[in-house]
């Protein structure tokens, strides 16, 4: 997989070359950004779910650049997460984090201390913070278990290989048996 993945993605020298200058280089430099190690795209991947589960349209994209450079993920992998929340899906997921925040924090919300605002005001704040608390729910372990799935599928498939080589050696240097295809 690692291959296939090598063959579409750009190198370091082709992104230089699309970009010259010390943020292209810096970018670039950086070790996980456009890495293809199981934890950086563990993290890739997690790092895209929890931003495509927060509500952070316009701001996605940035987001998850900053985040891949900071924690050393790989940016790719979160842009391709982040297509979780896409303009079919999103307002969809808004109402379902509208909902649940209300449903789960809706005694919680002091809505005393905005009685000297606007009622609009209030119900802005009120069903923000609902959509913020219902995302980050869904978010955190969205995140958690992107990262986890991520890793527990690269380990079996890397466990299954070796099994197999494991296997393919022992029937080619057993002597004496009788090959299945004679």
């Amino acid at each position: 997989m690692q291959k296939t993945l090598k063959k579409w993605l750009p190198s370091e020298v082709t992104l230089q070359k699309m970009g010259s200058g010390r943020l292209v280089r810096w970018l670039t430099a950086r070790k996980g950004v456009w890495s293809l190690h199981r934890r950086a795209l563990a993290a890739g991947l997690a790092m895209g779910l929890f931003v495509g589960l927060t509500p952070t349209v316009g701001f996605q994209t940035p987001l998850i650049l900053v985040g891949a450079l900071l924690f050393r993920a790989n940016f790719p992998a979160a842009f391709l997460a982040l297509w979780v929340s896409n303009p079919i899906t999103t307002p969809l997921l808004y109402w379902g984090f509208n909902r649940l925040g209300a449903a789960v924090f809706g005694d919680l919300f002091p809505v005393e201390s905005f009685a000297e605002l606007a009622p609009f005001m209030q119900m802005a704040i009120q069903q923000s913070t609902y959509l913020w608390a219902g995302s980050l729910l869904l978010a955190v372990p969205g995140a958690v278990l992107g990262y986890a799935a991520f890793i527990g599928t690269w380990r079996w498939a890397t466990v299954r290989r070796w099994r197999q080589r494991s296997l393919l050696r022992r029937t080619k240097l057993t002597p004496g048996m009788k090959s299945e295809a004679a």
